[in-house]
């Protein structure tokens, strides 16, 4: 009987650690080099060239070319499961170029994304006439979240709908 249980336990205690991982794998993780993410490289962005960092967005548009794909991303904050949390205010919007062809059902308008990217630098655009630049992060790894249902009384309709 005292087997039973120890054996008990441990089953029920590999499968509640199992699901508390992070979404992105270690290796890539591993590769932080800015740990204070997206807030950090705000306080300075030209020492942050060539560094790579964890960080979460809202995916504003998606562009699909021959030299790859690129995000417009709203940045997110992040907690320390790689869970994106709110938006990041006064931020601005930052490109996330990938050289493989991410789908656009899954990395289109309206997702959030967790990914390890590495700054590369500025993008130069123009509006009206006037010069900007918005940061230009090359995607190392990236996750996809699906998008959450709308319940309209904060919880699912516990019967079926006929």
């Amino acid at each position: 009987m005292n087997r039973l249980f120890i054996r008990l336990f441990i089953v029920v205690a590999v499968l509640l650690t199992a699901g508390c991982g992070h979404v992105l794998s270690e290796s890539a993780r591993s590769t932080v080099d800015l740990p204070g993410g997206y807030s950090q490289f705000q306080r300075d962005p030209e020492a942050a060239v060539g560094r790579s960092l964890l960080m979460a967005g809202f995916v504003r548009s998606h562009q699909v070319s021959r030299e790859g794909t690129i995000l417009t991303l709203l940045p997110y904050t992040v907690d320390k499961r790689g869970v994106p949390q709110s938006a990041i205010k006064n931020a601005g919007e930052l490109l996330a170029r990938s050289e493989r062809i991410l789908d656009p059902a899954r990395f289109g308008t309206g997702h959030l994304v967790t990914l390890v990217a590495t700054y590369v630098g500025r993008e130069p655009r123009s509006v009206a006439d006037k010069q900007f630049g918005r940061p230009l992060f090359e995607i190392g790894e990236i996750y996809w979240w699906p998008r959450e249902p709308h319940y309209p009384y904060g919880y699912r309709y516990p019967f079926r709908i006929y």
